[in-house]
This record gives structure tokens, sequence and C-alpha cells, in this order.
């Protein structure tokens, strides 16, 4: 993997005796850009399979805790309680339809005068 040369052993098992010794620092950049490169290439398909599955598992639990929690409102809540807030969502609905088209109502009086400063 790497192209440098060992220094002999001379300090009779030291660590220093298997440091690289390069002719240039050029060559010694070159060296371990070439080793960060396959490094990376080796570890890239395992970090993506992790960050994956990572992500898999974020989105099935919150769309399963999301579900869930609707799904037991709804079924703690009693019937009339449902019928309620669908008969007020749906009075809410046409009130705000109403507000938003002036057209429909034609009442000359109903549009309050401008307010001044």
């Amino acid at each position: 993997m790497n192209a440098f040369e060992e220094s002999p052993d001379t300090s009779h098992g030291s660590a220093s005796s298997r440091t690289p010794r390069y002719t240039s620092f050029s060559q010694a950049f070159d060296t371990a850009r070439d080793d960060a490169k396959s490094v990376a290439r080796e570890a890239a398909p395992k970090l993506k399979e992790a960050l994956s599955g990572a992500a898999h598992d974020l989105a099935y639990g919150a769309a399963f805790g999301a579900c869930f929690a609707a799904c037991f409102a709804k079924e703690l809540m009693p019937t009339s309680l449902r019928e309620t807030l669908r008969r007020g969502a749906r009075a809410g609905r046409t009130a705000a339809e109403k507000a938003a088209d002036p057209v429909t109502d034609p009442t000359p009086g109903s549009v309050p005068p401008p307010l001044t400063a």
C-alpha cells in the first residue's frame, strides 16, 4: 500500500525502526493521499448502508408514531364527540369560505367602513 523506504533496523526493535522515510515532502503527501483514498473507498459503502438504514428506521418510527397516536385517539374518543367535532369543522369551513368570498354577501351594509388613523 505504501511506497516508502523503511529505515534499517539499527535501534534494536524500537518504534523508530518502522517509521517510513521519504525522499521528499511531496512523496509523503502523495502516499498519505493514496492511503486515505483507498480507506475512504472501503468505508463509503458501509457508511452509506448505515446511513440509509438509519433514515429508514427514523422514517418508519415517525410514521408509526403519528399513525398510532391518531388511531389511539380515535378509538379513545366517544362517537358523539367525534360527530360534534365533524359538525364544528364543517361549520368552520363554511364560515371561512363565506368570509373569503365577499361576492356571496349581497347586503350593502355588511362590509364595515375602512378604519381611519
